[in-house]
């Protein structure tokens, strides 16, 4: 998230200064289990002679070996978002193919991309149980599409304009969705419910403006809880001499 720090902040110079004079190497803590001391002792020399690995940690201690179990701490030679390191870690995988391996390491590791897949589960099993709710809850069978459309537009609008501009935060692209169970939905159903009760007695016109008057106070009030200000990345636009602090912002 320090992408959107704006250029001229103290964080944000001093993060650029040091990855400009500083590397930070990729690292990883490999364990081997079930295996006897000397079977350690020649593994750790095959791990630090494999191609993009800068140092392997190893000892007799119980911080290293204990219980017929090796740990190695493995540094690479270069950052763990590097070829060179995600080259080394495959190489590690297959030299220890055949022995009980546990790996733990960032290189290689896409947080945007589990992050995805994780929401996209909760979506799944999100929509199934909303549709069932709706179903059993609505006043008319035709409220479950309208709800569902209603839904899918105000996810979409969620997303804010950056999303036209083809970047956004992978964090406000994936919890976009998820707000607007919480949001959307539960203001459309207010509404829906209110023009139900109006419309009993009143012509349709009529019941969807007084339906509409009373929602919005219900619906205002609500969504105070869920207002926010953010920050995006849009502050440059702006013109000089505006404070940093209300660069850019946008209402939830």
């Amino acid at each position: 998230m320090t992408a959107y720090l704006p250029a001229d902040t103290e964080t944000r110079q001093g993060l650029t200064a040091m990855n400009e004079n500083f590397l930070t190497p990729g690292s990883a803590r490999v364990m081997v289990s079930n295996v006897t001391y000397e079977t350690a002792q020649a593994l750790y020399e095959e791990i630090a002679a494999v191609p993009g690995v800068a140092s392997v940690t190893f000892d007799g201690t119980e911080e290293h070996y204990r219980d017929a179990a090796a740990l190695y701490d493995v540094t690479f030679s270069e950052a763990a978002d590097d070829e060179a390191s995600l080259a080394a870690v495959e190489q590690l995988k297959e030299l220890l193919a055949g022995y009980d391996l546990s790996l733990d390491t960032m290189v290689g590791f896409d947080a945007t991309a589990m992050l995805r897949r994780e929401m996209g589960i909760i979506l799944l099993v999100a929509a199934v149980i909303i549709v069932i709710v709706l179903s059993l809850t609505s006043r008319a069978w035709a409220e479950v599409p309208v709800l569902l459309l209603t839904f899918a537009a105000a996810a979409l609008l969620n997303m804010g304009t950056n999303f036209f501009y083809g970047k956004i935060s992978f964090v406000s692209d994936a919890i976009a969705t998820v707000l607007q169970l919480a949001l959307a939905i539960d203001y459309a159903i207010i509404l829906c419910h209110r023009f139900s009760d109006e419309h009993e007695y009143k012509p349709t016109r009529d019941a969807c403006i007084d339906a509409l008057s009373k929602a919005i106070p219900e619906i205002s009030a609500s969504s105070l809880t869920t207002m926010r200000w953010t920050a995006t990345p849009w502050r440059t636009r702006l013109r000089p001499g505006h404070s940093a602090r209300w660069r850019g912002w946008i209402t939830r």
